[in-house]
Order: C-alpha cells, then sequence, then structure tokens
C-alpha cells in the first residue's frame, strides 16, 4: 500500500534515536566526572593528599628536603606537620614544609587521591611538640642550619620554640627555632 507507515521502520528509528541519547548521555557522564577530578586536582594542596592517604592506612615512604627517607604508616595530620609510625617504637613529627615527596612504601602506586581539603581544626607542630614535652622523651631532631641529627631530651616547646638537653657527658641545653625543626623523632625507650 502507497503512504502506508512502516510500524517496524518506526520502531527502529526510535530504538537508534534512544540509543543515540543514551550513548551522548555515557559520553557527557563521563566528561562531567572527568572534570571534576581535574577541579580537584587543582584544589589540592598537601595536607590534603597527606589526609587521604592517612585514611588509606598503607604505608608511605616521605622523602623530606634534607634527603632523608622515612616509612612508616601516617597517624595525624597537623596543619603544618604530619606524625608517621615508623615502627619499632618511633614516632616522627615531620613538617609539611619538609616534605619534598610521598610514596606508597614497596613501589606499589598510590590510588588516586584527590587532596582538596584541609584537615579539620588540627594542631600545629608546636601544639604537638607542646603536648609531647611534659613526659621527657628522647628525640632525635632535623633542624635546619645543623650537620647532622641532634638528639636529646625533649625538655620543653613553646609556641616557636624546642628545648632540648643535648646528649653528652655534659648535658647541654639547646634552643631551636620551632620554623627550623624540620623532623623530630621519638625514640624508643629502653
Amino acid at each position: 500500500m502507497a503512504g502506508a507507515i512502516d510500524p517496524g521502520g518506526l520502531d527502529g528509528d526510535l530504538a537508534r534515536l534512544i540509543a543515540d541519547s543514551r550513548a551522548d548521555e555515557a559520553i557527557r557522564a563521563r566528561q562531567r566526572e572527568r572534570n571534576l577530578r581535574a577541579a580537584a586536582a587543582t584544589d589540592a594542596t598537601l595536607a590534603g593528599l597527606v589526609l587521604d592517604l592517612a585514611e588509606l592506612g598503607d604505608p608511605v615512604t616521605l622523602r623530606t628536603t634534607s634527603g632523608r627517607s622515612l616509612t612508616g604508616r601516617i597517624a595525624t595530620v597537623a596543619r603544618d606537620a604530619v606524625v608517621l609510625e615508623v615502627g619499632s617504637g618511633a614516632t616522627t613529627f615531620v613538617r609539611l614544609a619538609a616534605v619534598s615527596s610521598i610514596r606508597r612504601a614497596g613501589g606499589h602506586r598510590l590510588p588516586q587521591v584527590s587532596g582538596d581539603r584541609s584537615p579539620s581544626r588540627a594542631p600545629t607542630l608546636a601544639a604537638l611538640l607542646a603536648d609531647l614535652a611534659p613526659e621527657r622523651p628522647r628525640v632525635a631532631l632535623a633542624v635546619h642550619g645543623e650537620p647532622g641529627l641532634v638528639r636529646g631530651e625533649l625538655r620543653a616547646a613553646g609556641a616557636d620554640v624546642v628545648t632540648v638537653t643535648l646528649d653528652g657527658d655534659l648535658p647541654v641545653t639547646a634552643y631551636f627555632a620551632t620554623a627550623q625543626v624540620s623532623e623530630l623523632t621519638v625514640l624508643a625507650s629502653g
């Protein structure tokens, strides 16, 4: 019959239109996801990345600006520092400004993390050290301007100064500018 509408043809056209529409929507969804990931990456901060990695709980290796490598699990993320449980009873406080790179321990790839947030109401390195000082732990400090690690007993930590009684035959009290302390390791007792 001339001029008759082929219902099978309309169904096929409609099916193609729906399939094309779904494919276009899938493309737009992938583009939105890619744009969101890119936006999160541009808003990333080192503190945010460290916070994401702390939540994963995997061991990481921090390389410091002094060339030292520290491997352990991230225990705390402060506003300006990270606390790393390095094993054998040692805990290391590392100033974020002294972190040059972070890698997953064992050479495995890190999962994609956004780092687009910051620790909420996190303490500062000075506050963490002030909380630690009353315990009078033995510590090793990496301090800008010192040729090697400085060892002794942590005596006090103020807003911008760390007081340590240095190891040696004649114990000497030394005062270090907190801003110059790039790393402080609490040594295992015993």
